[in-house]
């Protein structure tokens, strides 16, 4: 028989066991039925039937069964209130229940004593509005507020989301947000706004890349703000773009605990910067992968660097992710990098 018509053979008896279960109100495995081996059979999840037909359900697909019975009950479904072969798909998709009823937009307070339907729906709708009142400031700024600025939100979601960095994903605000206020060239510099910004250039050569904020003194970046605006304004004056942090925020926590102070070598290993005044070796070098890269069509791996290059850059870059950021490139996604890394193994062996 054709595999997809023996998937859907099993699927079809799947539902005729879950609707007979439903129907009868008996929602647990019953050694006693007739077909008990039958049906036994679909909770072995890592072959045959069980495997074939816990595989042709979706993570979608599971979320909207939960939803569907909470919207039936009234309230966030018990365990016990879903049928067996149903819970052991549910938990080893999500790892279990709780995680489950939250992947679905519920909450983890199940069972009759647990939150209603209606006060999830509730629930839903406030923090639709209080994530979007965060993208409105975030506009209204042209920059992510800051915690301090959104206090009220950032205590309501402390419960849902570890970092405010997490918060701003959610609320759709991302590292696009540069974008939002285009940078201008200033045409009314005063002497003293060209001595600063000159002072700032002459840091970027000696750092190698461009000064992060705090790198340069509050007095110098207050006087550039009147004429220049933001940073990367100000930045954008003497040919630079400012240090990017991948995720800004990040170490910024929404349950109060104390945010320790981040290290320079730390910020960028979380950021991305481009190179100021490379040396001839750097530039061969990069210019050497980028050639490799493009034979390739893709990004090179670590492992596919050379080890003397690769030292080098890593000096100055600090990052992989910022020495392909130099070669206008990004790291390939972890699965696709790993089955690359498996190949080059075989390979050398």
């Amino acid at each position: 028989m054709h595999q997809g018509n023996v998937a859907e053979k099993y699927l079809r008896e799947f539902d005729e066991i879950v609707e007979e279960g439903i129907r009868t109100g008996n929602l647990e495995y019953d050694e006693g039925v007739q077909n008990a081996t039958q049906i036994f059979q679909f909770s072995k999840i890592e072959s045959g039937k069980g495997k074939i037909v816990y595989s042709s359900f979706s993570d979608e697909d599971l979320c909207k069964l939960l939803q569907s019975k909470a919207k039936q009950l009234g309230y966030v479904p018990a365990q016990k209130e879903i049928y067996w072969l149903y819970r052991i798909y549910i938990k080893k998709r999500f790892g279990n229940w709780p995680k489950a009823l939250m992947a679905a937009g519920l909450s983890k307070k199940a069972g009759k004593c647990g939150d209603s339907y209606e006060k999830i729906k509730q629930d839903k709708l406030l923090e639709k509005e209080m994530l979007t009142s965060v993208k409105n400031k975030a506009d209204e700024l042209g920059r992510p507020p800051h915690m301090h600025e959104m206090k009220e939100v950032a205590d309501y979601f402390k419960h849902k989301f570890d970092t405010w960095a997490e918060l701003l994903e959610a609320a759709g605000v991302n590292n696009q947000w540069k974008d939002w206020k285009p940078v201008y060239k200033v045409t009314n510099l005063s002497e003293e706004d060209k001595r600063l910004l000159e002072m700032i250039h002459k840091k970027s050569i000696e750092l190698g890349r461009p000064p992060m904020r705090m790198e340069i003194p509050a007095e110098i970046r207050t006087k550039l703000k009147r004429n220049c605006g933001t940073w990367r304004n100000i930045l954008y004056q003497i040919g630079l773009e400012p240090v990017q942090k991948i995720k800004p925020f990040n170490a910024t926590y929404l349950d109060g605990r104390r945010n320790r102070l981040i290290k320079h070598s730390e910020l960028l290993e979380g950021s991305v910067f481009k190179l100021v005044s490379p040396d001839k070796k750097t530039i061969a070098q990069l210019e050497t992968l980028k050639k490799e890269a493009a034979r390739l069509n893709r990004p090179l791996v670590k492992s596919e660097i050379p080890k003397e290059i690769y030292i080098h850059l890593i000096e100055q870059c600090i990052s992989y992710r910022n020495l392909l950021y130099q070669i206008d490139l990004q790291p390939l996604d972890k699965t696709k990098e790993k089955e690359i890394e498996k190949e080059l193994r075989k390979r050398r062996k």
